[in-house]
């Protein structure tokens, strides 16, 4: 199925090794907005009603093109420079996919379209970016950072109920809707521990983003992660939003450079964080209390 029936390009917004990502409208939901030129180049031609009534009709299709209701996301997948390559590329997409239609929670990201041969996908679209653009608005507020982490978290816990690990979540996979919610997005690293889904090829199973994710999961085999993963990641990410920067280095968070109760002096409750964080930002596995995101609740 052909993408262009229903979706339209406007921009290219990302890409990884997996495939590209563009801005789209759904073409069943806006006329065309190209006619503004054509209207505004006809100003001295036109009478003043008709000119109105053009230019008026011009600008409703301008703010359709970017009225959130009307956009998406469309990713797809890159052809593999490796032709044997095609069907395990395939078979990700389609898990990605799969994990994203089977999953529904007001935190996770929706897929709107999707093609037959899981080629391509097109999910919401939010127009304020990561959280990665976003981390000022919770930087020195606790409860702000805490009341929406924590529906981030219950959304997690709902990945882990179903047998699956995220394995890559980050600032840059979580997305801000209009009132600044959380949206987790980016299951392209998704991995089902029941038995029914068989492990494809490790050139497709990269284990996660090596600055989030913990220190055992290093040259860990796929099948032998558990929820614990998605924790540590987790973690990482309260501390960012916190602190307002991108990095920290390994599980360092109580070094005087990222140390929350430094950072923020006058913050007594810091303490509480740093304690929170102890319990998942951890060297090693057997220390992260928290064995599952419902324990994070």
């Amino acid at each position: 199925m052909d993408f262009n029936i229903r979706w339209k390009k406007i921009e290219e917004v990302g890409q990884g090794g997996q495939g590209k990502v563009f801005r789209v409208i759904d073409r069943q939901k806006f006329t065309n907005a190209d006619n503004i030129k054509s209207a505004i180049e006809n100003l001295e031609r036109s009478s003043e009603e008709r000119f109105r009534d053009k230019f008026g009709e011009a600008i409703i299709d301008f703010v359709r093109r970017y009225d959130p209701t009307n956009q998406g996301a469309l990713k797809i997948l890159h052809e593999p420079e490796v032709p044997s390559d095609s069907e395990l590329a395939a078979e990700r997409i389609r898990r990605e996919i799969e994990a994203m239609k089977n999953l529904s929670h007001p935190n996770l990201l929706k897929i709107l379209d999707v093609d037959d041969e899981s080629k391509w996908y097109v999910s919401q679209y939010y127009s304020r970016g990561t959280l990665a653009n976003n981390l000022n608005l919770f930087q020195g507020k606790i409860l702000k950072a805490l009341n929406a982490f924590s529906s981030l978290v219950e959304a997690v816990s709902l990945i882990h109920e179903s047998n699956k690990i995220h394995r890559d979540i980050k600032p840059q996979n979580i997305f801000l809707d209009t009132s600044g919610n959380l949206i987790l997005g980016d299951f392209g690293l998704v991995f089902f521990t029941d038995e029914e889904h068989s492990r494809i090829s490790e050139r497709y199973e990269n284990v996660g983003s090596r600055d989030w994710m913990p220190p055992w999961g290093y040259g860990a085999r796929i099948e032998d992660l558990r929820p614990s993963f998605d924790l540590f990641c987790l973690g990482k990410v309260l501390w960012s939003m916190i602190s307002g920067r991108s990095f920290l280095r390994l599980w360092d968070f109580m070094d005087d450079e990222f140390n929350l109760e430094l950072k923020f002096p006058e913050n007594r409750f810091m303490r509480l964080v740093n304690n929170l964080l102890s319990r998942c930002v951890v060297r090693r596995e057997e220390n992260c209390i928290f064995k599952d995101a419902e324990m994070f609740l």
